[in-house]
C-alpha cells in the first residue's frame, strides 16, 4: 500500500533531483523561459522527468505546476544565499538576474539577504508540501500515486544493459560491487558538483551525470 510516509519521501528524492537539473539551466533563466517551455523541455530525454500527459489533464497539470514551482523557489533561495543573483518566477517568464547587473557585490550583500528575509505568499505556497497534498485529496489517491510512481521510474523501470554500464562509468562505480541507494547519492552529488557548470563543468557533462543518476537509482530501486 502506498502511504503517507511513502509519497513524502518520494517527494524529497524527485524534488532534490529536479533542483539539481535547473540549477544546471541558468543561462536559459538568464534569457528567459516560460513555464510551459522548461516542463516541455523536462519532459524529453535527457531529463524525462516529467511524464508526457503531465499537462493533458487539469488535475496533473496542477500537480506538476506545484512540483515546478515548488523547486523552482527552493532553487531562488539557494542562488540567493549564494550572492548569485534572484530568479523572478512567474508562469510566463521564469527569468535569472545576477545581483552584479543590478550593481551588487560580493562585498554588498545587504539587499541580498533582505530579498531572502522577505516574506513572499507564493514562495510559502508552493514551500509547503500540505498545500499539494490536500487538493482533492480523496477524489485523487489513486491518480497521486499513479502520478509519482511514474516520476519516480520516468515512465520506465527498465533499461539496457549499455545505458547501465555507462551510467556507471560517468559515475565512476563498478558493476561488480553492489551499491546501495544512499551510496549512489554520495557519489552522484560528488561528481555532479565537479561536472556542474558553475563548478567549472558544462551543461552537458552536468547533463551526462544527472541522467546517469537517474539511470541507475531506477536500476537499483528495482534490483
Amino acid at each position: 500500500m502506498y502511504t503517507q510516509a511513502d509519497a513524502s519521501h518520494t517527494y524529497a528524492l524527485q524534488v532534490e533531483l529536479l533542483v539539481d537539473i535547473l540549477s544546471t539551466q541558468k543561462a536559459r533563466f538568464i534569457n528567459g523561459i516560460s513555464e510551459y517551455e522548461l516542463i516541455e523541455m523536462l519532459k524529453k530525454a535527457p531529463y524525462s522527468f516529467f511524464d508526457e500527459d503531465a499537462l493533458r489533464d487539469s488535475l496533473m497539470l496542477f500537480k506538476t505546476h506545484f512540483v515546478l514551482f515548488h523547486a523552482l523557489y527552493q532553487l531562488k533561495r539557494y542562488w540567493i544565499k549564494q550572492n548569485d543573483g534572484e530568479l523572478e518566477i512567474h508562469a510566463l517568464c521564469i527569468k535569472f538576474t545576477p545581483f552584479s547587473e543590478r550593481g551588487l557585490t560580493q562585498g554588498s550583500n545587504n539587499k541580498n539577504v533582505t530579498a531572502l528575509n522577505n516574506s513572499e505568499p507564493l514562495a510559502e505556497y508552493y514551500l509547503d508540501w500540505a498545500n499539494f497534498e490536500k487538493t482533492d485529496r480523496e477524489a485523487v489517491d489513486t491518480l497521486l500515486n499513479a502520478f509519482w510512481q511514474r516520476m519516480s521510474s520516468g515512465g520506465s523501470s527498465s533499461h539496457d544493459l549499455d545505458d547501465i554500464e555507462k551510467a556507471h562509468t560517468i559515475l565512476g562505480l563498478s558493476l561488480d560491487e553492489p551499491v546501495t541507494l544512499a551510496q549512489l547519492k554520495r557519489v552522484y552529488k560528488r561528481t555532479l558538483q565537479s561536472a556542474h557548470p558553475d563548478k567549472g563543468g558544462t551543461q552537458k557533462e552536468a547533463q551526462s551525470v544527472i541522467h546517469a543518476y537517474q539511470v541507475l537509482s531506477r536500476y537499483y530501486s528495482f534490483k
